[in-house]
């Protein structure tokens, strides 16, 4: 397991590196966030080993426990699941990034708790880009809204977009659906030029993404394997 998790990386890294050569951008841009979800721990401390030092988590326990058993202070841990509000404190406590802030009542309830612990944690708003009903996030006429309150937040830094668009084979589609999120991200930098974060791209469609712009990817099979 540990010789293939170590060629999955390798084969990512070069992967990205090749696109981003290809079309002239800087791979130092590109964040690479391995979802760790479900995987063993020892897992993840091979891949930090092996230049991996972000990780996203989509329950509040499983980061916990993660958290707690690996001691490393070069981990960046990432919330990227939807947000229940009895888990808020314990994903700030132990995330340094929550991707899915979509709503008021839990944007407040996250800046309270990490006002708490006196700390900042940095957020992305999760936009709900292809409107479908089984997935979390605000509509694009919302997010300036949200982001205009994420911004007053003493205790969350507004740092970007979040969006996973519905997963479909027609191109078009695909394209069309990343093309808006870049068009929105562009209106929010605008606003505000710090949030320029595009967490955009899962292992079926990261290259896509890096095409269209996205600088934050969230890779989980194509670099621990298939979910048992």
């Amino acid at each position: 397991m540990q010789r293939e998790l170590i060629k999955n990386i390798n084969s990512i890294n070069s992967s990205i590196n090749e696109l981003c050569s290809s079309i002239n951008r800087n791979k130092e841009e590109i964040t690479l966030i391995a979802v760790s979800k479900k995987k063993n721990f020892k897992l993840i401390e091979i891949a930090l080993e092996n230049g991996i030092y972000n990780f996203g988590e989509n329950y509040a326990q499983e980061l916990e426990e993660k958290s707690s058993l690996i001691n490393s202070t070069d981990i960046v841990w990432h919330f990227i699941g939807p947000v229940q509000s009895n888990k808020v404190k314990m994903i700030s406590k132990n995330a340094d990034w929550i991707h899915t802030l979509d709503r008021e009542k839990i944007i407040k309830k996250f800046n309270d708790e990490c006002k708490k612990i006196n700390k900042v944690i940095n957020g992305c708003i999760q936009v709900n880009i292809s409107s479908e009903e089984s997935k979390s996030g605000c509509s694009s006429d919302d997010l300036f809204d949200i982001a205009k309150l994420v911004e007053s937040m003493e205790n969350i830094k507004l740092k970007g977009i979040m969006a996973l668009p519905k997963l479909t084979n027609d191109k078009e589609e695909r394209d069309f659906m990343m093309r808006e999120v870049i068009n929105l991200s562009c209106k929010l930098k605008k606003i505000y030029p710090e949030a320029d974060v595009v967490s955009l791209g899962t292992t079926s469609d990261f290259k896509d993404a890096i095409i269209h712009g996205s600088n934050m990817l969230r890779i989980g099979e194509s670099i621990f394997g298939k979910r048992t």
